[in-house]
């Protein structure tokens, strides 16, 4: 997540620092529409892109971690539980349904991050799914907010394996 959270960066700058320009291409490309207009279209675009990625990072570490529990046999509660699911599953477990749901339930991460995560999962889906329906989240999901709530669920998944371990 680090890597998308520095590209991300970078190219929010470069936004900026084309739209404040004076290039031949800024100048053909937007001369019949407002830079800021144009700008903030670009800016939104890299919100949802860069959103997207790291809800597809999140969903990786979840279910590689799921599978190290399955293959490992790790001996603690969240990992016999994810072994059942497996045991009817195998790799095909629905990631919001029963892992995050594991993670929440028998891993007793806090309710308060495990529904903002689910929340940020439907906001992946919206975007995934090509926007074409008006939204109902609940809450304002932007590229921060799912940072934030990526990160934290990250760190209590790694606490939560260094304490079992």
């Amino acid at each position: 997540m680090d890597e998308i959270a520095i590209y991300h960066t970078d190219v929010e700058t470069a936004l900026f620092d084309f739209f404040s320009g004076t290039s031949q291409a800024l100048l053909d490309r937007y001369a019949d529409v407002g830079r800021e207009e144009a700008r903030d279209r670009s800016l939104a675009e890299l919100d949802y892109s860069s959103s997207l990625a790291v809800l597809s990072s999140v969903e990786a570490a979840v279910r590689l971690d799921y599978l190290r529990r399955a293959y490992d046999r790790w001996r603690d509660p969240l990992s016999k539980a994810m072994r059942k699911v497996y045991q009817r599953k195998g790799s095909r477990a629905r990631l919001e349904e029963e892992l995050i749901y594991l993670w929440g339930d028998v891993a007793a991460l806090p309710k308060v991050l495990i529904s903002g995560l689910l929340g940020a999962f439907q906001y992946r889906h919206w975007l995934a799914h090509g926007r074409y329906w008006t939204p109902k989240f609940g809450r304002q999901y932007d590229y921060v907010t799912v940072f934030i709530i990526a990160q934290n669920f990250i760190c209590e998944m790694d606490a939560y394996n260094a304490a079992k371990r």
